[in-house]
């Protein structure tokens, strides 16, 4: 099977997907995040500590969309990177129970809820 597609019996081929962002870092830290789809460009957002950025979408069906992130922080936004926050992979939906993916960005890594185990699976380490 290819990365960027679902088949049939996977889940639904065609719906409403929500991403979630949180900033989870610590000393009240401000997060930039940047998202973009092939859709285009969300432009950036600023999220306080305990706060969170929320994507909504509807899928025809779930071929090749992907929504990928710019996160940075810290002095001159020094700290982050580019990662992919919704892919049409079937291990990834899997954690998100092919509707919602919830992340928990953190100062030691970026984390993805599993909606199955019920807990948070670290996901990327930083970039920078």
């Amino acid at each position: 099977m290819s990365q960027d597609s679902c088949t049939v019996g996977l889940g639904p081929q065609s719906g409403n997907y929500h991403v979630e962002i949180r900033n989870h870092l610590s000393h009240d830290t401000i997060l930039k995040v940047r998202c973009k789809s092939g859709g285009g460009d969300l432009g950036d957002h600023w999220i306080v500590n305990g706060q969170r950025f929320t994507v909504g979408f509807h899928n025809d069906k779930c071929v090749s969309t992907e929504y990928w992130c710019k996160l940075s922080w810290g002095s001159k936004s020094s700290h982050g990177g580019n990662y992919r926050f919704f892919s049409c992979e079937e291990s990834f939906l899997k954690f998100c129970n092919f509707q919602d993916c919830s992340w928990k960005v953190r100062d030691d890594g970026i984390y993805l809820h599993d909606m199955h185990g019920l807990k948070d699976v670290k996901y990327y380490d930083w970039e920078s």
